[in-house]
């Protein structure tokens, strides 16, 4: 089996990693990983190969070439180009066909263009495209995560069929390859938006067979492009914050390590940063989930605002904090003082 589809799937971009869901009796995990796929040819020699089984999936990410070509991949080494989100419901595939359609809309009304598949039963997926970007090995399991808390906390939307627990953040998730077959004999494809909108029925039928008619490596170009500023921007932000909590974390450490001498005026302690931490954002910002960014000249809302993990981010200035960076921020004071003010 050779399906354009693979190449577009990968971006012909590799190694990767191959697995495969378990016939009965064979191993007793939820996939079967084959490490290192290097090149299409190996990956269809591995599809046919296994295309008996139950599902046929491949790594989001593609990683640098181990320097020993017989060591297994080195997760942290992935190549940030691909923001994946699935939405799973095992009792009403309607509902996350629904979430999946919103999140989309969402993601476009802040200049994000996605792709969606369906999976092969229960639920479909966004694919976000964009141009490889520099991440920090250390820091790209936490900006991921963050993504992730975006979606699922600071656009407003509620989604309740989002994957998440262990996947936040996983930078060796495994997807389905489009154009293979579901355990329930529908097959894995990509839609088109107006496909998705006309509901499950609609999706059961196009799924009975392999999608050939879908320019899937035309439209991830086409993302790559109009994604080309905004996501690896947004990137940039949320690794900004990354560092800046990191940054706050070996501040207080030293200060509390200065603590334990008697030269302790002037410091801020970990429990007044918890406190600041804890003011509510809605104070400063207001209640809403979307609000104009006080950054820049916001004339439509851009400021996402997640109340219950204190965080903002602006899609359109791809400013990013917590309620300490928003206060440091607005009034120009230090992080000492901001702290002070916020933990009164």
């Amino acid at each position: 089996m050779n399906d354009p589809l693979f190449k577009a799937h990968c971006k012909d971009t590799f190694p990767r990693e191959f697995a495969y869901k378990p016939l009965p009796g064979e191993s007793p995990l939820n996939v079967v990983r084959i490490r290192q796929v290097n090149s299409l040819d190996a990956l269809n020699r591995l599809i046919n190969t296994f295309s008996n089984r139950q599902g046929l999936y491949v790594s989001v990410y593609a990683y640098s070439m181990p320097a020993n070509p017989f060591r297994h991949l080195i997760y942290d080494t992935a190549i940030i180009d691909r923001l994946y989100f699935d939405f799973d419901s095992k009792d009403d595939l309607s509902l996350a066909i629904h979430e999946t359609s919103i999140a989309a809309d969402a993601l476009e009304d802040r200049g994000i263009e996605s792709i969606q598949y369906f999976s092969g039963q229960k639920g479909t997926a966004c694919y976000i495209d964009f141009p490889p970007t520099e991440i920090a090995p250390e820091n790209k399991k936490d900006v991921l995560g963050l993504v992730w808390d975006l979606i699922n906390d600071g656009m407003g939307l509620q989604l309740h069929t989002l994957d998440g627990g262990s996947v936040r953040g996983d930078i060796a998730r495994v997807s389905r390859l489009p154009n293979t077959k579901h355990q329930s004999g529908l097959y894995c494809i990509p839609l088109e938006k107006s496909e998705l909108l006309r509901g499950a029925g609609n999706i059961h039928r196009l799924a009975q067979k392999p999608r050939r008619n879908f320019d899937l490596e035309e439209r991830i170009k086409e993302n790559i492009r109009s994604n080309s500023t905004t996501v690896p921007g947004l990137l940039r932000a949320l690794e900004e914050l990354i560092i800046i909590r990191k940054e706050e974390a070996e501040e207080t450490k030293s200060k509390l390590i200065i603590r334990k001498s008697q030269n302790t005026r002037g410091f801020v302690t970990q429990e007044q940063i918890q406190r600041a931490r804890s003011f509510p954002i809605s104070e400063i910002l207001g209640n809403k989930k979307m609000t104009r960014c006080p950054f820049h000249n916001d004339v439509i809302p851009s400021l996402s605002i997640d109340h219950k993990r204190g965080l903002w981010h602006c899609f359109a200035c791809n400013r990013s904090g917590n309620v300490i960076q928003l206060v440091m921020k607005l009034e120009g004071l230090s992080f000492k003082s901001a702290v002070k003010k916020l933990g009164r």
